[in-house]
């Protein structure tokens, strides 16, 4: 069988375009052909081990920072290690391959691979995310709703009024799942509710919200932000201030 073998840069851009797992599947592909069974069971997995630590580590860092750190840098830190490893440990084999007489592999297959990997991918970070808090600080549960808050900075008693008012609102019902948060910044408090977006244009919605906002004004005695997140499968935020 002719052997076929995957390039250092289409193992680059796989990993550029799709994460770490695509081009450790390509890294060990090239294993395979070149006879070196075990350092490509090795390469697969130390890539899946090493795809779920980072993932895990990212969603460890508070989302102050993270929202700082553009996605370039995620990019371009495994696309990194990728190239090391490629040219320290693949790059004369595989260059030695070539010159025997081996043919590049196809990038119909590296398409394939790099679709499948990314799915992956995506399935790893879903996954994650399920087990992770969706905001910082302490968190309250309320018949099955949470509310988040910053245990150093909102007294407790603030905390049981605001869970008050969504009970009396209807938006910490039993078991519905729903979640909020509640800041102290610069002397403001800033309320934060995950409502899907579809509901942004319900005008009874927005104006319960809205006279629950002030009611809460005079029982905080302080200035009070209502906002409204929705957040994509993609983890993309939006965001709608009452």
């Amino acid at each position: 069988m002719e052997k076929k073998l995957f390039t250092e840069k289409q193992i680059d851009i796989a990993a550029i375009l799709a994460g770490p797992i695509p081009p450790g599947f390509l890294i060990y592909k090239n294993y395979i052909a070149l006879g070196k069974e075990k350092q490509a069971y090795i390469a697969l997995a130390s890539t899946l081990i090493f795809t779920v630590a980072f993932f895990y580590g990212i969603f460890q860092v508070p989302h102050s920072i993270i929202d700082k750190i553009p996605n370039f840098v995620f990019t371009a830190f495994y696309g990194l290690l990728v190239f090391i490893f490629f040219r320290n440990f693949m790059a004369k084999d595989v260059n030695d391959a070539f010159e025997a007489g081996a043919k590049k592999g196809s990038n119909w297959a590296v398409t394939g691979i790099t679709i499948l990997g990314l799915a992956l991918n995506v399935g790893i970070i879903f996954g994650l995310a399920m087990d992770q808090p969706i905001y910082d600080g302490e968190v309250m549960i309320v018949e099955g709703n949470k509310l988040y808050y910053d245990a150093e900075l909102v007294p407790i008693e603030d905390v049981n009024k605001l869970a008050k008012q969504f009970k009396t609102n209807d938006f910490f019902g039993a078991d519905y799942g729903n979640t909020a948060r509640l800041q102290f910044i610069d002397d403001e408090y800033f309320i934060t509710m995950l409502v899907d977006q579809q509901f942004w244009k319900d005008s009874e919605l927005i104006s319960n919200l809205t006279s629950m906002k002030w009611l809460l004004e005079i029982e905080f005695g302080k200035p009070t932000k209502l906002i409204l997140e929705s957040v994509s499968l993609s983890g993309t935020s939006r965001y709608k201030e009452l």
